[in-house]
This record gives C-alpha cells, sequence and structure tokens, in this order.
C-alpha cells in the first residue's frame, strides 16, 4: 500500500531490494551484509549479460528510447502509470511553472510518472510557453515524457485572425496540401524542422538525448481538427502520419523518438476500426486512444474506455507494441460548467483492474490544468482541470478524496513508483 508523502529511507529500500533479488535467485536472504551484497553483484551480472530485443519503427533509436520500450513492455503487466498534461507547467496550486511544482504533488505527495507536452510549446510561437527545462527536470526524476501535435494549419497558417483560423482546429482540409508536391509542403516541413531541432538538441546534463514518446496527428477519427475524418480519406491520413515519422526518422535524424497513434474511442469497438486509419505496424511504437465521457450517468461510457483499452492491448500483445490510453477525462462542456465525479478515478481504476486485457495498458494521461480556466460563453473564464487540486473546492466535493484513492490503489504508478527507465541494455531487432 502506498503512503502519502512518504518515501521510505534508501537503506530500508536496499534491504527489499536485496530481499527481492534473494527471492528471484531461488535462495534465503544472506545474514551477512557482505555476503548479500555479493548475491546482488551476482544477480546484477547476469542481468548486465541479458538484453532485451525489441523491434522498434526507429531501427538508430538511442540506448535511451529502447529501453524506455523495454521498461514499459515489462512495466505494463504489474501497474498503469498515471500520466498528466503540463504536470509541472500548468496548475492551480503551483507558485511556479519551472518544472518544480505540481498539483499532482500537491495532492499525493508525488508527481506523475508521465509528463505530457505538446508542439504548441516547441513550434514557433511556442503558445504554451518554452518547456525544455522542465523537460529535463522531468527525465532527471526517471519521469516519462510525451509530447503531442497541435500542429497549425499549414494552408492557414499565414491567415491567422480570429481564432480558430490558421490553428490546428481551422477545419479546413490540408493533408494532402501538406504531402509532397502539395501547395503546404513547405510548411509542414517548417513545422517538423523545428521539433527536429528540439529533439536533437534535448539532451540531460551528461549529454545524452531524452527519449520522448511523440503523438502524431491524434483525434483524427474525429473531426475537429484539419487532418480528421471528414477532412480527409484514410489513405491520405495514412500517407501523412508516414510522411512525418519518415521525415523525423529519415531526413532529420530524429533517433530519440517513440512514435504513437491515437484515434479517438470507437463505440463499435473492433480491430477493423482501429486499423481503419491505422498507418501501418512498421510506422508505429504505441497504440492509443483519447476518450472524454459524460460526468453523470457515465456507466456506459466507463464501460467504453474498458473496451478500447482491453482492445488496444491485445492489438499491442499481438505487434509487439505498446497500449496507453493516450488522454481521458471528463469531457467539456461538463469539466467546464465545474461538474464533477467524486468517483471517477476510482471507477476508472477498478474497471480497468478488473479486466484481464485493459489492466495491461502501460498509462493513461489526463489533461492540463489551466490554471485561468478558459473563456465560457459569457467572456468569463471557466474552469478546465483534470487532476483534483489540494483546495477547499476539491477538498469540499470529495474530487481530492477520490483522486488520494487512486493513487494509494497498488496498481497505479506514480513518479517515485517507477525506475531504471532508460537503464535496461537492450538489441534492436
Amino acid at each position: 500500500m502506498k503512503e502519502m508523502f512518504l518515501v521510505r529511507p534508501f537503506a530500508a529500500r536496499l534491504a527489499i531490494a536485496m530481499l527481492a533479488l534473494a527471492t528471484l535467485i531461488g535462495c534465503k536472504p544472506a545474514e551477512n551484509p557482505t555476503t548479500a551484497l555479493q548475491s546482488v553483484s551476482s544477480v546484477a551480472a547476469v542481468q548486465e549479460v541479458a538484453a532485451v530485443e525489441v523491434s522498434l519503427v526507429d531501427k538508430q533509436a538511442t540506448a535511451e528510447t529502447r529501453s524506455l520500450f523495454a521498461f514499459m513492455q515489462t512495466q505494463r503487466k504489474q501497474s498503469i502509470m498515471f500520466g498528466h498534461q503540463h504536470d509541472t507547467t500548468q496548475g492551480l496550486t503551483i507558485t511556479t511553472t519551472d518544472g518544480t511544482q505540481s498539483d499532482t504533488f500537491n495532492a499525493v505527495g508525488d508527481f506523475a510518472a508521465v509528463y505530457g507536452w505538446d508542439t504548441l510549446s516547441i513550434v514557433s510561437p511556442k503558445m504554451e510557453g518554452d518547456v525544455v527545462e522542465q523537460v529535463k527536470k522531468a527525465y532527471a526524476r526517471g519521469g516519462i515524457i510525451t509530447v503531442s501535435s497541435h500542429f497549425d494549419n499549414p494552408l492557414t497558417d499565414q491567415q491567422k485572425g480570429e481564432w480558430p483560423v490558421g490553428t490546428s482546429w481551422d477545419k479546413t482540409p490540408a493533408v494532402v496540401a501538406a504531402l509532397p508536391g502539395g501547395e503546404a509542403n513547405a510548411v509542414y516541413n517548417g513545422y517538423l524542422d523545428q521539433l527536429a531541432e528540439w529533439a536533437n538538441n534535448l539532451k540531460d546534463e551528461n549529454g545524452v538525448l531524452i527519449p520522448v514518446i511523440f503523438r502524431i496527428l491524434h483525434e483524427n477519427t474525429g473531426s475537429w481538427f484539419w487532418w480528421g475524418e471528414e477532412q480527409s480519406t484514410p489513405e491520405q491520413y495514412k500517407k501523412l502520419y508516414q510522411y512525418t515519422v519518415e521525415y523525423l526518422r529519415d531526413t532529420k535524424g530524429v533517433h530519440n523518438f517513440l512514435y504513437a497513434y491515437s484515434p479517438n474511442n470507437f463505440w463499435e469497438v473492433t480491430e477493423e476500426n482501429y486499423l481503419l486509419r491505422y498507418p501501418g505496424d512498421a510506422y508505429v511504437d504505441v497504440l492509443g486512444f483519447d476518450t472524454y465521457g459524460e460526468v453523470e450517468n457515465n456507466e456506459n461510457w466507463f464501460k467504453n474506455v474498458v473496451d478500447n483499452a482491453a482492445l488496444v492491448a491485445r492489438m499491442a500483445d499481438a505487434r509487439g507494441k505498446i497500449p496507453v490510453i493516450s488522454e481521458i477525462g471528463i469531457r467539456a462542456p461538463d469539466i467546464e460548467a465545474g461538474k464533477y465525479d467524486n468517483q471517477w478515478y476510482r471507477k476508472l481504476i477498478a474497471g480497468l483492474k478488473a479486466d484481464k486485457d485493459a489492466r495491461n495498458i502501460s498509462f493513461l494521461l489526463t489533461w492540463r490544468n489551466a490554471p485561468e480556466g478558459v473563456p465560457g460563453p459569457d467572456g468569463k473564464n471557466v474552469p478546465h482541470y483534470w487532476v483534483p487540486a489540494n483546495r477547499e473546492e476539491n477538498i469540499q466535493n470529495g474530487t481530492l478524496e477520490d483522486f488520494r484513492e487512486f493513487y494509494r490503489d497498488d496498481f497505479t504508478a506514480f513518479n517515485r513508483d517507477i525506475s531504471g527507465v532508460y537503464t535496461i541494455k537492450t538489441v534492436a531487432k
């Protein structure tokens, strides 16, 4: 059972680790500390020799990127990691956005295991603010980084004025125009050039490239982005996804990305539906889906979440991929009307745990905690957050306790619950 705000002393953790290792190698715990440490060294030596074989989209992926993939393949059989968009760069209770504070930490005493950011912090004009230093801090904690892509509409990029013109939410079809030979290809390449420069310079204090799960043109089975279902045929979308991977990997030499595919949840949950716009196994490392549901009478939605999670888990097992819930939460406008379900997190983890396939997803990620909210219908700002904060409102309505119960569940993993993410020895298949 996890305890909030409690970190076990190093000596205790070492003793627990030695006991676990002794169990693994089939011997009794040594009474002599020196003998115990020799046993640990022996096991470590065996582990050093053995390398995990991984098959990635990028055969030249860095050792740390391969290790991240190998870690998630093992971890997902033991826990579901919690992720939060802008965990350390936006929040309702934080006093700085330098990467040292988060609403998650203020609520439960630990950071999210998976930190989400977006190309809106990478591609000019970086509307959500530069996050390089915050990413480095998250990585230094052993956290996992994922980046989604809200690329501006390359056809109308220069026509920005009244929102949403020129943004991701400008529904002017632009997929064909963004492909080679299209009138907006140079603009789209410009976005990818900036992303590649960011990725190729994203290094830790030792000069090691930081791995990133890059989620390409998500929610493509909806029609609110310029790459959506009504804006492109399945084949057109596939070509743009494939082109994006090839341009970053082969043209720009980005080798610290895992590539994620994430349509919306399906109400007819079939592999055929999931594969309709799927770009192919050669272009995808992570199989995900995005899903938002109503706050009331949400039993059917929660069941659908489990069904979709089970589907991607089975597909990932068959294809050697990583299954995730790439975005999940209470839908707009419910969340922005201040509606809540103070059993939401408990319902979510209980449903996933109870299904033999759904429980094998690697992580789930909730969206950002916007500090000022977002403009409502009357022009006044309304709530826009998905992690209950340690403040009176969330204490009184029970949502903070709900989130804390989710945290206490032994099957959820936060930042301190994961380790060795980037040090697994691997070999590329």
